[in-house]
């Protein structure tokens, strides 16, 4: 998670305002209308156009059901739809908030992501922060769809949590979900670790430490034999210079984990009409073995920065040009909605329940 997760909570008056009818009005309309410019303007196939369509109106057609206040539990049940999935650089983060909506899993099902990446809570690890709940719903989805690459993000872990526990942790998370092997061990530690513990030097020894004790289970317990660990990715530009400084601080650590097989997770943000890789910015040793590695961008998208302004069309074509481009084998976004750099849960299902404009452009041509 990127910047200002503490202002996750949003009022109910500012999650649900506006009057239902003129949602109504607007789910009718301004969907259609924006998909309808896309592809009008791109000249896509009538037959994808037709997939595509359909799955619009998937969409738009349950929008009035997400928005109407409802108690938890009340929602009637969602309908997981059979899909084949895209390549898996075209993916989607997963909203941090529980459960998931409706309106998200038609998201899904308009994007056929070839990789999620979601959060331990939600599968039913404990979450002291009490931010992130456990989500049924969301595990029927992921079990409907293993064809799809997920990797779990554990959360939370904003300290040098004690290695034996955190392995684990990730351990019982596999056995109860055989099908899922990749798990992000921590994120951005150089900037959401107390600055007690935000040193080059303990994140390293605290990452071997985390490494050997899940190796452990992976030669004595059979069922965890085929466990992947990410190594964390880091917060570009933080005070710690991971570019110029980390990344080889952490060279021994991170080298431990790709020399078995194991893989580096990372951030990349970009400014408007400025796609650059942040890739390109590291060591040249690492970058060196970027194509050869599981190398995945579980977080992309522009910088919380108010010139940056709000998600719209034009950051589905960066985000198309930079999974073009990345060395990574998966890419998922992970949109700051909020150009003032808080947290915004719908990153690509906005707080009334419609889709952004990105979307589309995403689902229709990405990977």
């Amino acid at each position: 998670m990127a910047r200002g997760a503490d202002n996750v909570r949003l009022s109910q008056r500012q999650l649900l305002g506006g009057s239902r009818a003129a949602m109504r009005q607007t789910a009718r309309r301004g969907p259609f209308r924006r998909f309808s410019s896309v592809i009008a303007r791109r000249g896509v196939d009538w037959r994808l156009t037709l997939a595509l369509t359909v799955a619009v109106v998937l969409v738009v057609a349950n929008i009035g059901v997400g928005c109407v206040p409802r108690a938890v539990g009340v929602q009637p049940p969602v309908q997981i739809a059979s899909w084949k999935p895209h390549d898996p650089r075209r993916g989607m983060d997963l909203s941090p908030k529980t459960p998931l909506a409706a309106t998200d899993y038609q998201a899904l099902d308009l994007v056929r992501p070839g990789s999620v990446v979601l959060f331990s809570a939600q599968l039913g690890d404990s979450d002291p922060l009490r931010w992130i709940g456990n989500d049924p719903t969301l595990q029927r989805w992921l079990r409907a769809h293993q064809d799809v690459t997920q990797i779990v993000r554990m959360w939370p872990v904003r300290g040098p949590e004690d290695p034996r526990r955190l392995a684990s942790r990730i351990v019982k998370l596999h056995l109860r979900f055989p099908w899922i092997t990749w798990f992000q061990i921590a994120n951005e530690p150089d900037i959401e670790w107390s600055r007690a513990h935000t040193s080059w030097q303990e994140i390293g020894d605290w990452t071997e430490l985390v490494w050997w004790d899940v190796q452990w289970y992976r030669q004595h317990v059979p069922s965890a034999s085929d466990i992947k660990l990410l190594f964390p990715p880091l917060a570009q530009g933080s005070p710690l210079d991971p570019e110029n400084v980390g990344y080889d601080a952490l060279r021994p650590a991170i080298e431990l984990y790709l020399d078995h097989g194991d893989g580096l997770a990372g951030h990349e943000y970009w400014d408007r009409d400025d796609v650059y890789l942040v890739e390109d910015r590291w060591p040249g040793w690492l970058q060196a073995r970027l194509n050869d590695i599981p190398f995945f961008v579980t977080e992309c998208g522009r910088r919380p920065l108010a010139s940056n302004g709000q998600p719209d069309e034009a950051l589905g074509d960066e985000l198309i040009d930079f999974s073009g481009r990345t060395r990574a084998s998966v890419v998922a976004p992970f949109v700051l909605s909020s150009p003032g750099g808080s947290f915004d849960q719908f990153d690509f299902v906005d707080r009334f329940g419609q889709p952004r404009p990105h979307l589309f452009v995403w689902g229709a041509f990405g990977p």
